[in-house]
C-alpha cells in the first residue's frame, strides 16, 4: 500500500497559530477596555479641584471664635453700660465748675479765689484759704482746750491797766492764750457770722474778741490794715461796712504789737 503524505498539516498549525492569536488579541482588548489606568484617574480626581462650599476646612477658617473673642471683652460688649447721653432736663452743656453762676458767686470757685480781695500780705493769715472742715476742726479743738485762766484772759477789756494789751507787752509768760493762727482765724469768722462765740463762759463783747483773735494770728511783723481785714473777711465769703473794717484793723493792729513787744 502506497502512503500518501499529508502534506497540509503545516497550513493547519498555522491555522491554529493565528486563530490562537487573534483570541489573545481580542481577549487583551477586552481587558484593557476595561482597565482604568492610574493616571486617568487621577486627572479625573483634579480635573475640577476642591468646592469651596464643600470643604469643611473652609468652614472652619469662618467659625464662631472670631465673634466670641469680640464678645468676651466687658468694655466692648453689646450691653455694656457707657457715659450716657444728657437727659431730658439737661441743657447739654455739661458741669461748668468754676465759672460764673446766676447768682454772681462765682459759681465753683472758693470764696478766696474769686476777684475783689486785696492785694495785701497775709502771712499767717493764709490759712483762712483752708476747706470749712479744717477750719471747723480748730474751733473745736479750740473749745475743748480752753481753761478757766483764758477765760479770765478773754474777759479782761482791751485797754488800759491789766487790759489784754497790757498783759499781752508785760506778762506774756504768766498768761495762757490761743496761739494758733487756725484756732484764732476759727473763732475770728464765728464770731463774723454769728456775732457769738463758742467759747462757754467768754461774755466779753464781740469787737474786743475778733481784735484779740486776728491780731494774735497774725505774724508779728506784719502790720494788720483795713486791706487785710477786707481779705480775711472776703475770703471767708462774708462781707464787712468800712467803717468796721478800720475799727477792727486799728484794734487788732495794736494787739500784734502787744503780741510783738511780749513775745519778742
Amino acid at each position: 500500500m502506497k502512503v500518501r503524505r499529508f502534506h497540509s498539516i503545516p497550513s493547519f498549525k498555522q491555522a491554529v497559530s493565528a486563530f490562537a492569536m487573534c483570541a489573545v488579541l481580542a481577549g487583551g482588548a477586552g481587558f484593557l477596555a476595561g482597565y482604568t489606568f492610574p493616571g486617568a484617574a487621577l486627572a479625573d480626581d483634579t480635573s475640577e479641584g476642591p468646592k469651596k462650599d464643600e470643604a469643611p476646612g473652609n468652614q472652619g477658617g469662618q467659625g464662631q471664635g472670631g465673634q466670641g473673642s469680640q464678645a468676651g471683652q466687658g468694655n466692648q460688649g453689646g450691653d455694656g453700660a457707657g457715659q450716657g447721653g444728657p437727659g431730658d432736663d439737661s441743657d447739654g452743656k455739661g458741669p461748668q465748675a468754676g465759672g460764673p453762676s446766676d447768682d454772681g458767686s462765682g459759681g465753683g470757685k472758693p470764696a478766696w479765689a474769686q476777684e475783689g480781695i486785696p492785694e495785701v500780705e497775709l502771712g499767717r493769715l493764709s490759712v483762712a484759704r483752708s476747706p470749712d472742715h479744717v477750719l471747723e476742726r480748730a474751733l473745736d479743738e479750740a473749745v475743748a482746750t480752753l481753761t478757766p485762766e483764758m477765760i479770765t484772759f478773754y474777759n479782761l477789756p482791751l485797754d488800759g491797766a491789766g487790759g489784754i494789751i497790757d498783759e499781752l507787752s508785760n506778762n506774756w509768760d504768766n498768761i495762757t492764750i490761743f496761739d494758733s493762727p487756725l484756732q484764732n482765724l476759727a473763732l475770728l469768722e464765728e464770731l463774723l457770722a454769728g456775732g457769738s462765740t463758742s467759747l462757754t463762759g467768754v461774755t466779753n463783747d464781740s469787737d474786743t474778741l475778733m481784735a484779740v483773735f486776728l491780731g494774735v494770728a497774725s505774724d508779728k511783723n506784719v502790720a494788720v490794715s483795713v486791706d487785710t481785714v477786707v481779705a480775711i473777711v472776703t475770703i471767708f465769703g462774708l462781707t464787712i461796712s468800712e467803717a468796721d473794717a478800720a475799727a477792727l484793723a486799728e484794734d487788732a493792729e495794736a494787739v500784734r504789737i502787744a503780741v510783738l513787744a511780749g513775745h519778742g
